[in-house]
């Protein structure tokens, strides 16, 4: 169930607060920034967010993706360094659409326990999902199977419990579970632009593997993309809410710089942005709880069409708001010591994550004449 506009509200100021410290302690150019520990067990042990989308009667908060959003957006405006895209986003919308026994059983002991799980697709650089593994051993949800096979740009990968992977099995898509623990995972951190989220290639040979049970991967996909959207809108109102107080800050020529027509212009500009990707990202949000509470090839196309839209408004818009921020903030933008290229960082990340914003626009296109063309 739901919860209402003050409540939704009252939930970002609880997760705004406590991610209040930001990133810069956790830094790594390495590809492996050390987590957060303190804020991972607030949101998890203290706050119970890692239940968010487990259904009440499974013991959960029975939230949507409109709730999700609110925390991941938070949790982006301050650069948290903890797995919320990865676990409290990805690993548990999709354990909640797959939706079987086994798969409500791993989300509840993944939020019961703290731990951290990822997701492994197959090419990060595209929206179009497909399964990453085939999977060896008796058919069945529930039934242990055998994976071998290598995922690279694994979001968290390096530090997670477990790693979800979309696997052929049989004649479907399925989801198989890895425990990273086994001697036979091998994880390797990747460097990466993004200094405050851990990359990894992940290998496995001859894994063992749970079934968690089939789902539509596409759809459980265009979900993470409303859930990167939701980063992205934060990145961007980030970005801009600081160049509107540095630009009432910073005097030169014995007045603000924001008194000056070419600033508050670009600044207004700005915003524009900022709230065509809000309204984009709504819609979106909209489109995943619908296909939530009832999947249908209906709903999982209208889900298809908003994602990529918000994909390629929001993309676009974080890394140009991010971008252009660090230009008002002048000289000190562009130094280790200020955040701003942290947040450029982490936009220009997202915006080639999971397809470019140009790609959506051409999927987003495709699907609507496709549709006019069959009436």
């Amino acid at each position: 169930m739901g919860i209402d506009a003050q409540e939704r509200d009252a939930l970002a100021e609880a997760v705004r607060e406590a991610a209040s410290s930001g990133p810069r302690e956790f830094l790594d150019d390495r590809g492996n920034p050390a987590r957060d520990v303190r804020l991972w067990k607030v949101l998890t042990e203290q706050m119970g967010l890692a239940g968010l989308l487990i259904p009440e009667e499974d013991g959960g908060a029975g939230a949507g993706i409109a709730e999700l959003s609110v925390v991941l957006e938070q949790l982006a405006r301050a650069l948290a360094v903890v797995p919320a895209l990865s676990s409290l986003g990805a690993a548990a919308s999709l354990l909640r659409l797959t939706g079987t026994p086994t798969a409500t059983a791993l989300a509840n002991r993944l939020a019961s326990e703290g731990l951290c799980a990822t997701v492994a697709w197959a090419d990060p650089s595209s929206h179009t999902a497909a399964p990453l593994l085939a999977a060896d051993g008796q058919p069945g949800e529930g039934a242990e199977v055998t994976v071998s096979g290598r995922a690279e740009f694994v979001l968290d990968g390096a530090n997670a419990d477990v790693i979800l992977f979309p696997a052929r099995y049989g004649d479907s898509d399925v989801v198989v579970s890895v425990s990273t623990s086994a001697p036979s995972v091998r994880r390797e951190a990747m460097p990466g632009l993004d200094l405050t989220r851990g990359l990894a290639s992940v290998s496995l040979d001859n894994a063992s593997a749970t079934v968690l049970g089939d789902v539509n991967l596409q759809a459980a996909l265009d979900v993470t993309q409303v859930l990167i959207s939701a980063e992205q809108v934060g990145i961007a109102q980030h970005c801009h809410d600081a160049a509107v107080a540095w630009a009432k800050e910073r005097i030169q020529f014995d007045r603000p710089i924001g008194q000056f027509q070419a600033i508050k212009h670009q600044l207004v500009d700005l915003l524009m942005a900022v709230e065509l990707a809000r309204s984009s990202h709504d819609v979106a949000v909209a489109a995943a709880d619908a296909y939530l509470a009832a999947p249908s090839e209906s709903a999982a196309r209208a889900l298809g069409v908003a994602a990529s839209a918000a994909a390629a408004r929001c993309g676009d818009a974080a890394a140009r708001v991010a971008d252009e921020s660090l230009h008002i903030f002048g000289g000190i933008g562009f130094t280790w010591e200020h955040d701003a290229h942290l947040y450029l960082r982490r936009a220009k990340v997202l915006e080639t994550l999971f397809g470019s914003p140009a790609a959506h626009r051409a999927r987003f296109a495709s699907t609507l004449l496709e549709e006019a063309a069959n009436g």
